[in-house]
């Protein structure tokens, strides 16, 4: 079924509407962005926690994620088989509140309680990587 629009002034309404659309979800960081190899590559998430395992990852994945009222604690999971995995944590504000290269296996917990973008840098990666808001109470 195609839909075509009655003159011009309707398609770039529908032009306008659509980059409108994605700038508007890019703003409220809706969504992950994916910029990386993937094989094998299952993941898991919502606005409140993101896990993921791969045989192999190779670039770069961006998630925004949104703690409730009553969380203040991000904690982060990482299992390292082989490759290396790097992880940046940025407040609302763009400012970085967690980083590290080249993780190990092991768990890693900041104080948090605002939204945060979460950017996973991996080359020839293969494990797993999971986030996730709780409260430390």
């Amino acid at each position: 079924m195609k839909i075509k629009p009655k003159n011009a002034g309707s398609a770039i309404l529908i032009v306008a509407v659509v980059i409108v659309l994605i700038v508007v979800t890019r703003y409220i960081g809706i969504g992950t962005t994916r910029n990386a190899t993937r094989v094998g590559y299952v993941d898991k998430g919502g606005w409140r926690d993101w896990s993921a395992s791969y045989t192999l990852l190779d670039g770069t994945l961006q998630h925004t994620l949104r703690p409730r009222s009553s969380d203040n604690l991000l904690h982060i999971n990482v299992k390292n088989e082989s490759g290396t995995l790097s992880i940046e944590v940025k407040n609302a504000g763009g400012d970085i509140v967690f980083q590290e290269e080249n993780l190990d296996t092991g768990e890693y917990d900041m104080y948090v309680s605002e939204k945060v973008t979460v950017i996973v840098r991996a080359k020839g990666h293969k494990g797993s990587f999971s986030f996730n808001f709780e409260s430390s109470e």
